[in-house]
């Protein structure tokens, strides 16, 4: 028991700093084995583990596993052997196999809204219905307002000075499970400024803006010292090409990219991308 909970702390503590790790478990044994069913050891894509479930060969084999696991964001099912040196899939000589579930555990997928104009309303309302966590930032008090968005949904203000450009920082914690969106009146320099520096990175970063607005943004961030690496992380025009006018749809095709990102899917047509989608009953 005192194994399981520290597994499980140190998971809890990673994915509350917005950290994904995976948990190795042995699901079934046969024959000899180092550990029994149940035995469990957590893996950071950095390679660090927490807990163990046999050492040797076997251990690194799962670790690497779950590395790629990690940046596949993939669970999965693997079956190591213990057979002999001649055989090059054999993690060691006892004679028998073990199952090996590798879970990717990841923190709450956030949507960051960065503006909460015409857009923000309806992409904050799409999102919560496919789980993510919402929080939306505003200098306009009227529009900072919880009353306009989904319930649960966290909304804060920001002091920005129009005349000098200055913006305050930004009152939200950004973290590899963020998705941004930054849609504001006339402060996106400035936010996105803070959103490139952050360390580690969101997981998106979207522009709501013109090509021709995209193109200057991008080239005054690089000359106020941002990387061209970290500038290159801006998606802009924002959205997949779904020929959206109104806010609604340009919200629906911004949410669609972030879905294909969060997913790793290429964003193409079902009949065109071979990807079958998961059957479900509807009531």
């Amino acid at each position: 028991m005192l194994e399981f909970e520290r597994i499980h702390r140190a998971a809890s503590e990673s994915l509350a700093q917005g950290q994904a790790v995976a948990l190795a478990t042995v699901v079934r044994v046969r024959g000899s084995a180092p550990r029994h069913d149940g035995a469990r050891m957590l893996i950071w894509a950095d390679g660090r583990i927490q807990g163990t479930i046999g050492g040797a060969t076997l251990e690194q084999r799962v670790i690497a596993d779950a590395r790629r696991a990690l940046g596949e964001r993939q669970s999965r099912l693997e079956r190591y052997v213990f057979n002999t040196h001649d055989d090059p899939e054999s993690v060691g000589l006892c004679g028998g196999s073990v199952e090996v579930h590798i879970e990717v555990l990841e923190s709450e997928s956030t949507l960051v809204v960065i503006g909460a104009g015409h857009i923000a309303r309806p992409l904050a309302q799409m999102a919560a219905l496919i789980g993510m966590h919402i929080r939306v930032v505003d200098d306009r008090a009227e529009f900072a307002d919880r009353a306009r968005f989904p319930e649960g949904a966290e909304v804060a203000q920001v002091a920005y000075d129009a005349p000098s450009e200055s913006l305050a920082p930004l009152p939200v914690a950004l973290t590899p499970s963020s998705y941004v969106v930054v849609a504001t009146w006339g402060w996106d320099e400035p936010a996105l400024a803070q959103i490139l520096a952050a360390d580690p990175p969101p997981a998106y970063v979207g522009l709501v803006a013109s090509p021709t607005k995209a193109r200057v943004l991008r080239e005054r961030l690089l000359q106020h010292g941002l990387s061209a690496e970290a500038v290159g992380r801006i998606r802009a025009p924002v959205g997949l090409d779904l020929g959206a006018e109104t806010p609604e749809e340009i919200a629906l095709s911004i949410l669609a990219e972030i879905l294909s990102v969060r997913r790793r899917a290429g964003g193409a047509p079902l009949q065109e991308s071979g990807r079958k989608r998961p059957s479900t009953q509807s009531s």
